[in-house]
Parts: C-alpha cells; structure tokens; sequence
C-alpha cells in the first residue's frame, strides 16, 4: 500500500448509528380518529304530526302564529255552524220541552179535559189561559236548562274534553290582577247605565224596547229557582261556550280576534236587540277576563251582573239605588281609563295577532249567513213586545 492511499478503515461505511430521515418540505397533519356514529333510530310518526293549534298561543307575549286563509276560515265555519246547532237546539227542543210540561200541568190539563168534554177545545184560548201561563213559568225554566246544556254537547265536536278540563282552568297571569278585575266591574256596571240612558231616550218616543227583555224573562224569573238559575247555573252555561269552548278555539288566530269574535256571538245568543247591544261589550269585558285569568273569574262577573239585575228588579228596591250605583260605577270605569290609559294600552294590544284575521276569518260564507239570520231574528224579536 502506498502512502498515498487511504485506510481500509476510512472506506468501511459505520453502521453503528440509525439513519436519520430527511426532513419533508412541509409538516404532514395529523390523522384524527374515526368518529363514533350513534346508533340511527327511524323517526317516531306521531312526531311529525303538525302540532295542536291550541298549543301555539299559551301566553299572550308569544305572537298568534300566520295560518293559512283555508284554516282559519274552516275554523270560524265549524264554529258558527255548531253555535246555530246549540241556538236551534236550545229555541226548539227546549221551547218544547217546556211548552209540553206546561200543557202536562195538573191545573192545564183538567181545562183541557173539560174543554173536550164540551166538545169545544180551543187550544189557543188554553195557552192564553191564567192557569197555563201561571204553568209556563216553571216549565220554560226546565226547557230551558235542558236545551241549553244539550246546546253545550255540540261543542264537545269542537274541543273534546278541554272543554271540560283546560277550557275551564288555563290560566295565564297578569299583574295587577286584582286593579284589572275591579276596572272590569266598573266597566259592566258603567256599560248598563249607557244602555239605561239609551233605552231613556228611546222611551220618549213612545216605545219601550226593555218591554222585550220582560216578555222573555218574566215567565222564567216569576220563581225563586228562576232567579236562581239566572244568576248561576245559566251564566255557567253561556260561559262554558262562549269564553270557554269558542274563544279557546279561536285564540290560536290572534286573541282579540277570538275575543272579539265570541263577544258577537254572545250578543246574538240573546236574539233580541235590547240585550245584545250589552252583551256584545260585556262579552269583550268577559272574554279578556277569560282569557288572562281563567273561566271562574269570567264566570263570578258574569253572576255578579245578573245578581245585580235580580236584585235591583225588585219591588221594595228604591228606584234611586240601581241609577246611583251605575253612574258611580261609569264615572269610575272613565277615571280609571283615563289615569291608567299608558298601563291599559299594552294589555290591548298584545293580542292584536294576525291583523288579516278579521278580514279573512269573518269572510267566511257560513260567518255571513249565519249571523245575518240571526241579526234578523233579534230584530224581528224586538216587535212582538
């Protein structure tokens, strides 16, 4: 080996230390984990119901969900159509109930037998009779009850039991509860001494059109159990369909909507132009009441009105009571609107909804047709006093 070589040591490679690996040009990124796919279940079909119309306006700060004109109009349809069953059912059946359990009278029917027995039976001249009209009073009340508690069995189609469950207990709080309910009976009273005013001053001309209301109640309101059963069972009854079934069938269109729908119901409920006039505000007073609080304190106002009714209609009653109490109670309902306007304001305008329901839901052709009749049927009324 000349000195000019290299080692043998210097040309054997040393494996002793690991390679080392280049350096990429750029950082690989890390691989993530597979994910854990959750066990797939299939839907439950009664999940993708649509939901229960009731259910969308539970508290008036939620605004009355946008339905379909074809919705709305079917509802107000199937409304009115069971409210003229419940009317016809209430005229009919119990007018003839009640004019049956007259005739059936001991007293009624001894005049009968005579009157055949002499071959004369003038039934006209029964009916106008002193004993079948002394009969008519208990009768008529019967009838009454009768036709309007099968009336009510027409509104179980539009709401099944709620109309015996939530219908009566759903209630949605409002502040100042006991501020809104006393302005409500100063309200009622103050709208009563309105209506006094006005059938005053219809009174110069020489015609009465209270005459009617006293046609239609005496014969019921000649007995202990009439006055009774007007001032708790039937107001029970009226607010069972009116604030119960139809203004919480309604509210899902907008709340004043239904409010003010079932106000005018009411008010042609009465069939004589006298009373509807009142009901129709009382019913507004009534529904709201209904709606914020609960059918109970719908109901005890309605009671409250017609006690006070009974009461100021009796004969050892000063004459002076009933206008003082009413013009008070006026003065104070103004006072109240007037001190409290900026507070009472919200409260009239959180129901407003959906501001085309009138327009469409009263559009209705079975809306039309029947509150027309019914609006002739309360005119035609007011001329048979």
């Amino acid at each position: 080996m000349s000195a000019s070589e290299p080692p043998i040591e210097a040309l054997t490679p040393d494996f002793s230390a690991a390679p080392t690996a280049p350096t990429p040009a750029h950082p690989v990124a890390p691989v993530p984990p597979s994910p854990v796919l959750p066990d797939f279940a299939p839907p439950d079909p009664s999940s993708l119901a649509p939901p229960d119309p009731s259910s969308l306006a539970q508290s008036p700060d939620l605004p009355a969900p946008v339905t379909p004109p074809s919705v709305l109009r079917w509802a107000v349809t199937k409304t009115v159509l069971l409210f003229a069953a419940c009317v016809l059912t209430m005229q009919i059946i119990g007018g003839a109930i009640g004019g049956a359990l007259a005739l059936l009278n001991p007293t009624v029917m001894d005049q009968i037998r005579q009157a055949m027995a002499g071959g004369g039976l003038d039934m006209q001249t029964i009916m106008q009779s002193p004993s079948f009209n002394q009969a008519l009073g208990p009768a008529t009340l019967i009838g009454s009850i009768i036709g309007e508690a099968l009336g009510i069995c027409f509104f179980f189609i539009l709401r099944g039991k709620k109309l015996v469950t939530s219908d009566i207990g759903t209630t949605v709080p409002v502040g100042h509860r006991w501020g809104i309910l006393g302005t409500a009976v100063l309200l009622i009273f103050g709208v009563q001494f309105v209506l006094s005013l006005l059938n005053a001053a219809i009174v110069t001309t020489g015609y009465d059109p209270s005459s009617v209301q006293s046609t239609l109640l005496d014969p019921v309101l000649g007995s202990t159990w009439g006055i009774l059963a007007a001032v708790f069972l039937l107001p029970f009854f009226e607010e069972l369909i009116f604030r119960g079934a139809i203004l919480r069938h309604l509210v899902p269109f907008g709340v004043n909507f239904a409010i003010v729908t079932q106000a005018v119901l009411f008010g042609l409920w009465h069939l004589n132009l006298y009373q509807g006039i009142f009901a129709v505000p009382m019913g507004l007073i009534l529904g709201y009441v209904a709606y914020h609080f609960s059918l109970k304190w719908s109901y005890a106002l309605h009671a409250l009105n017609n006690g006070f009714a009974m009461v100021m209609g009796l004969s050892w009653m000063p004459g002076w009571v009933a206008p003082t109490i009413m013009v008070v109670a006026a003065l104070g309902a103004v006072a109240v609107l007037v001190l409290h306007r900026s507070r009472i304001k919200p409260l009239l305008t959180e129901g407003n909804g959906d501001v085309h329901a009138f327009r469409i839901g009263w559009a209705a052709p079975a809306f039309i047709i029947v509150t027309a009749i019914m609006l002739i049927v309360c005119c035609w009324m007011m001329t048979i006093a």
